[in-house]
């Protein structure tokens, strides 16, 4: 077993390979030596000394960072592995402080094995896991991951066919709720299910990874609205929603008594109000929607948060479109936040904003 330092320089991440070029270039690291490709949308990366947080969020395109403080080659099928892995885990960390423990399968095919290792794990951490999280609550975390502390050290595993990783991390830190930084997002209403309601859903438990929570907002503005994937999310929260778009929105959603559906261009969109909140899920060129979303964050209270989607048509040019949306959003005075490619996002990123 190869021993990396505590304060890792050794890190794996979960990365969408059409926007590997965007996010080696964004880490400035293009030794093929330090960048390694794992399979599966997984890279190991080699720091020369430990990468700070705000480093790591500013890549954008990382789904899922874990750093490793242990490694070792394994083939993972063979008879004994998870009794050999979990006393020497034992070994290794017993004298961590940790509160959960998250085993996943790089490639997914040994989801099963990664789901008896984990059992394993817990059985033999069992009297230092006792004393900070009970039976019952590392089920729940199970069961329903966004209920973990964002601050909750956790022991991380990852397996493939070739290797097993360890290290220990946060929610926060690794920037996700979900092992690998996989988002599945089941939606409640099947007759209007889209990608952008499981966005907007991945988009607020990234805010609360972030120590920012969307709970208090309960006036939302939605910029491209139909079919209604989002208003659905939003409505399920008790919430009220402005929604615009120039196609139709579903007949259900638009008979909600929370909802205020308004079919236009979102420029031609005028009300005597503060809003929360803004969600903004516009098609067309970045400069022209980041444009459209920004000037109506005059509609916004101080300290309201805007969720905008940045449409990345050719990857080439996302450089200039990402600065230009950042440029359109300070001239209105809102504050940037941080970006992120999230699970459920394709040619687009999620953009996080504060009006000041």
């Amino acid at each position: 077993m190869t021993l990396i330092k505590n304060d890792s320089v050794l890190w794996l991440a979960h990365v969408a390979k059409e926007f590997f070029p965007t996010w080696q270039n964004r880490l400035n690291l293009t030794d093929k030596n330090i960048i390694k490709p794992l399979g599966h949308n997984f890279y190991s990366v080699q720091f020369n000394s430990t990468p700070t947080r705000g480093f790591l969020s500013d890549t954008i395109f990382s789904r899922y960072w874990l750093p490793v403080h242990y490694m070792w080659p394994t083939k993972c099928e063979e008879k004994g592995y998870i009794e050999k892995c979990a006393q020497g885990l034992l070994v290794k960390f017993k004298d961590k402080n940790f509160s959960n423990v998250v085993v996943f399968s790089l490639d997914r095919k040994q989801q099963k094995l990664a789901s008896n290792l984990r059992g394993r794990i817990l059985q033999v951490f069992s009297e230092k896991l006792k004393e900070k999280s009970p039976a019952k609550l590392l089920t729940e975390w199970t069961k329903k991951p966004i209920l973990q502390p964002i601050y909750n050290q956790t022991l991380i595993v990852a397996i493939s066919e070739k290797c097993t990783w360890a290290g220990l991390s946060t929610p926060s830190e690794s920037g996700s709720f979900f092992a690998g930084g996989r988002r599945y997002v089941g939606v409640s209403n099947e007759s209007i299910a889209s990608r952008a309601a499981a966005k907007f859903v991945e988009a607020a438990e990234s805010l609360q990874l972030s120590g920012l929570k969307t709970e208090n907002a309960k006036k939302w503005l939605e910029l491209g609205a139909a079919p209604g994937g989002i208003t659905h999310e939003l409505v399920e929260k008790k919430c009220e929603v402005w929604a615009v778009d120039k196609a139709d929105l579903d007949e259900e959603i638009a008979e909600n008594p929370l909802v205020h559906f308004y079919k236009m261009d979102a420029r031609e969109f005028k009300v005597n109000m503060n809003f929360d909140a803004l969600m903004c899920d516009l098609n067309g060129p970045a400069n022209i929607s980041a444009k459209i979303c920004s000037e109506k964050t005059s509609l916004l209270k101080k300290d309201a948060i805007i969720i905008y989607t940045l449409k990345i048509h050719i990857a080439d040019n996302f450089e200039k479109d990402y600065e230009q949306a950042l440029k359109e959003f300070s001239l209105k005075n809102c504050q940037f936040l941080y970006g992120r490619h999230l699970y459920n996002n394709k040619q687009e990123i999620t953009l996080f904003f504060k009006k000041k």
